[in-house]
């Protein structure tokens, strides 16, 4: 027997999410017992047990569903748990999972800040500078940037996720991330950097071709980078005026547009320390409101799965076209090396017409990826979009195109997935993997309609419809949870009616509180009870 699957509230140990009271969860794996007969959850302040805070004691009503820990808890707090469970075939106690909160209502000492220049159209590099003076114990980043960010210490990317801050309602509130960063710290001198990007924030979005800057027209940038030295003191790094900015390499990005790199614009140590950063502009602060600021909610997006290129096919056109052999979201990954200047262009696309390359269902949704290399070997991949696709027209490439130069990466939301159908028929097989796959490319922080075209929203219809089926198919709780905190947020701005589309992104000519899209408010809710207790 053991005890697998242990999360609280519905995550694997969780880092700074949002959290009113931790619900845990477990399964219980044997091949012989049938009943547990009996548990006790002990919650502590250390992975000892030696300061506990909650003690169940044995007791016949936990259930391994969810069962919610009464704490008063503390900001910024790492609490171990493990539960024991006595079945009618013996007992088992399982290993010690974690969650660690957030901020909760701690005020910030960092303030946003914005490159000082007019032109907010330049996609900036930012960084701070800083010395550690003793040993560190540990440290966490608490950080978010708008439209969206990325962040590297000492050279080094933080973490493993995608599109943060992530897509939600921006008016409404804006999510920070929390990362354990203790490991790329070091005692003497260190640096930290961002590089940003427009984002669902301020990039070009929804079908309409020029509309953009639907929530802000600048880049925004916050993070405060608490260490805890060995001797328990401490010390923040907070964004203010003193870090500097330099236009990025990345030269233009959109969520529906694709991105556009100059490998010839790259600063080489950017964000390690030691570089000399005399040439970078100035910041400025800029009017964000505070109070928007809160705990995550979205479950991280990552690369969940990598694909080899199934073919390089020559098509009648006289096209190069990679054949990834799953329509899938994400991106490709290449390798590069190639003379300083070459122009490398991709164009994604789902199907072939009579042979060809075809993007005309993506509408004015460009899908496409621009590099143009500095004459030094590379990997490349873009940072702040993503593309729905099967096949990628390749122009440009220097020489013969290896594919095995190439990986597809499939990007979507952490979920685990938690059903199965197999039968002896492979076209049904098939039928219930296409369902699966669908998923995957429309669960991207949100539960969207397509993840290709100039569309890829979040609507309420085509999300209540399939509810039932994601939470059959992978562990939705926690993703459909920060949908519906969003869809609330969305009605308390519309006297309560249901929007058509979470976030709305300020779309007030569609027909909000429609009949089976304004269900989403009861009909996900159900399905979450029902899979989830």
């Amino acid at each position: 027997m053991r005890i697998v699957r242990m999360k609280c509230n519905r995550i694997v140990n969780p880092l700074g999410f949002a959290m009113a009271k931790p619900r845990l969860s477990w399964v219980l794996e044997a091949e012989t017992a049938k009943t547990q007969l009996a548990c006790a959850v002990k919650v502590a302040l250390d992975p000892n047990f030696i300061e506990i805070v909650h003690d169940s004691g044995k007791r016949e009503d936990i259930d391994s569903i969810g069962y919610t820990v009464d704490l008063n808890l503390k900001p910024k707090t790492r609490y171990y748990w493990q539960v024991k469970v006595w079945t009618d075939q013996g007992e088992v106690e399982s290993s010690t999972a974690w969650f660690e909160t957030s901020r909760l209502d701690e005020p910030w000492t960092a303030q946003w800040i914005t490159p000082a220049w007019e032109d907010n159209e330049i996609h900036p590099l930012l960084r701070k500078e800083f010395n550690l003076t003793q040993p560190i114990k540990q440290a966490r980043l608490y950080v978010s940037g708008l439209g969206l960010y990325e962040v590297e210490i000492n050279g080094a990317r933080v973490g493993d996720e995608y599109l943060t801050p992530y897509c939600n309602s921006y008016d409404n509130w804006i999510q920070y991330q929390t990362f354990d960063v203790t490991e790329a710290l070091q005692e003497g001198a260190n640096a930290i950097g961002a590089m940003l990007g427009n984002g669902w924030y301020k990039g070009r979005f929804t079908w309409t071709p020029d509309r953009k800057e639907i929530y802000g027209d600048r880049f925004a940038f916050i993070c405060e980078l608490e260490v805890t030295y060995t001797d328990g003191t401490k010390e923040i790094i907070a964004t203010d005026e003193t870090w500097k900015a330099k236009a990025s390499y990345i030269v233009a990005s959109s969520i529906n547009d694709g991105e556009y790199q100059d490998a010839n614009l790259l600063t080489p140590g950017w964000s390690q320390p030691g570089l000399n950063d005399s040439d970078w502009d100035p910041v400025r602060l800029i009017d964000i409101d505070m109070k928007l600021l809160e705990p995550r909610r979205s479950l991280p997006v990552k690369i969940m799965e990598e694909l080899k290129p199934v073919a390089v096919i020559r098509t009648p056109k006289g096209e190069t076209v990679l054949d990834l052999g799953q329509n899938m979201v994400g991106w490709v990954s290449f390798k590069l090396n190639a003379p300083k200047g070459t122009k490398i262009h991709l164009q994604h696309g789902e199907a072939l017409q009579d042979g060809n390359f075809s993007r005309e269902n993506l509408r004015s949704a460009k899908a496409e990826f621009t590099y143009i290399s500095n004459g030094e070997a590379a990997v490349v991949k873009p940072h702040f979009t993503f593309y729905g696709f099967r096949y990628v027209k390749v122009e440009g490439w220097p020489g013969e195109l290896d594919p095995e130069d190439f990986t597809g990466q499939v990007v979507y939301s952490d979920l685990e997935i938690t059903g199965q159908v197999e039968t002896s028929n492979p076209l049904v097989n098939r039928l219930f993997l296409n369902a699966l796959w669908g998923q995957k490319g429309n669960f991207l922080d949100v539960p969207t309609d397509c993840p290709q075209r100039d569309e890829r929203m979040g609507w309420t219809g085509d999300a209540q419809m399939f509810s039932g089926t994601a939470c059959f198919n992978m562990d939705s709780a926690a993703f459909f949870s920060k949908y519906l905190y969003d869809l609330a947020l969305e009605q308390q701005n519309m006297d309560g009616i249901v929007p058509c589309t979470v976030p709305s992104f300020k779309m007030d000519h569609l027909p909000h509180g429609s009949s089976a899209w304004c269900e989403a408010a009861t009909v996900i809710p159900w399905n979450m009870y029902l899979y989830y207790g």
